[in-house]
């Protein structure tokens, strides 16, 4: 396969010397000049009259010198073809085999490169960096492969992390549960025997048992949440409803703590999507905000054709621009989490949820913080 482009120039080499041995056989008929035939033709008259005087020995040196010099033009024309034939033949030949020589090494080898490259990267062997070149054709596209290969890299690695840490907080959430469980137990107990001393005290052993309880429903809810990861599916009930009266209440139960301000507008937005899904959505970017965004949130709604788009923007750092296609990942984390802890699944719900509803989220960094769209379709039976 290396040798093929060099075939082909001893093959083009061939054809251009064949057709030049041609064009040398064809000039090799006789081909007298108008000019060599009038001193021929002197000639010839000369020696007719030395024959008519008598003077034969003159004629016959006459006809001898005649017959040398048609000879020797007739070679020197020959010899001159031939030259100029075997000179353009052998320009050919270099160019053809320059021409062939600079595609090979120009783009041919580089071409193979990537190829071999590729390949490897399909087979998982991402510990070979691809030097950029950027005088070649290539280039660019050399630099956007081993960017590819250094990203895959980084994403692997926050995926293993992501589940080691995701086996961690199952196993720790799970031995909490044994707390709270313990605590309503030993409460209950007491109050199916008495052993309370006045009304007050009764009511406060059932106020333990309510918190433990809200403690038992956070740690399901976060296990559940968890558990996405190796389930990669949540349950969706589509219903009827109004986008906007959604957001209102999920911006009042989640907003506690931050600056998040809701543009209500004047329209109403008929959706059929599952509302507690979308809740969870509205939370957890929310909740991003809040975590990662020093916790101020403008969101808007906005209709266009038959979808409905909310706005969230937050005013926070924003997300490197080389993370933004992993950051929907699951267990993709950026760089700017500061430490900060978290499973990688928050974003990763956000999109999940919007495409199972029939719509799509977009992120875009604005001149400060990151904007995050998700779009929803209209309720066309509404």
């Amino acid at each position: 396969m290396r040798a093929k482009p060099f075939i082909i120039g001893a093959l083009l080499s061939l054809v251009v010397i064949a057709a030049a041995l041609a064009v040398a056989a064809a000039s090799r008929a006789d081909k007298y000049e108008p000019q060599a035939e009038g001193s021929y033709a002197v000639t010839a008259g000369e020696i007719e009259n030395l024959i008519n005087a008598g003077d034969t020995q003159a004629a016959v040196l006459k006809a001898q010198q005649l017959k040398a010099d048609a000879r020797l033009a007739k070679n020197s024309r020959r010899e001159g073809s031939n030259v100029g034939i075997w000179i353009v033949c052998a320009v050919a030949v270099v160019i053809v085999n320059g021409c062939i020589t600079y595609i090979y090494f120009s783009i041919l080898k580089p071409f193979r490169r990537l190829e071999k490259f590729a390949d490897k990267i399909a087979l998982g062997d991402f510990s070979e960096a691809l030097d950029i070149e950027r005088g070649n054709y290539f280039g660019k596209f050399t630099w956007a492969f081993d960017s590819m290969r250094r990203e895959i890299i980084k994403s692997r690695s926050c995926e293993r992390e992501a589940l080691e840490n995701n086996k961690t907080v199952i196993a720790s959430l799970s031995h909490d549960l044994k707390t709270p469980v313990a605590s309503i137990s030993a409460y209950s107990e007491a109050l199916v025997n008495g052993l309370y001393s006045s009304t007050e005290e009764m009511y406060s052993y059932l106020d333990v048992i309510s918190k433990k309880c809200e403690e038992i429903a956070k740690i399901t809810g976060d296990m559940i949440t968890h558990s996405i990861g190796e389930l990669g599916a949540l349950k969706m009930e589509p219903t009827h409803f109004d986008l906007v009266q959604l957001l209102e209440s999920a911006v009042s139960e989640s907003s506690v703590g931050g600056d998040i301000h809701f543009e209500k507008p004047l329209f109403t937005a008929p959706v059929c999507a599952d509302e507690n899904r979308l809740k969870q959505l509205v939370g957890n970017l929310i909740g991003n905000a809040q975590k990662y965004a020093g916790g101020k949130m403008d969101i808007t709604l906005t209709k266009k054709s038959r979808m409905f788009a909310v706005h969230f923007r937050d005013y926070g750092q924003g997300i490197p621009d080389s993370e933004l296609p992993f950051v929907l990942d699951k267990f993709y984390r950026g760089s700017n989490t500061d430490g900060k802890s978290g499973s990688g699944l928050g974003l990763y719900i956000v999109k999940y949820i919007a495409q199972q509803s029939g719509g799509n989220v977009v992120l875009e960094n604005r001149d400060k913080g990151l904007e995050v769209t998700v779009t929803i379709p209209q309720d066309t039976n509404s």
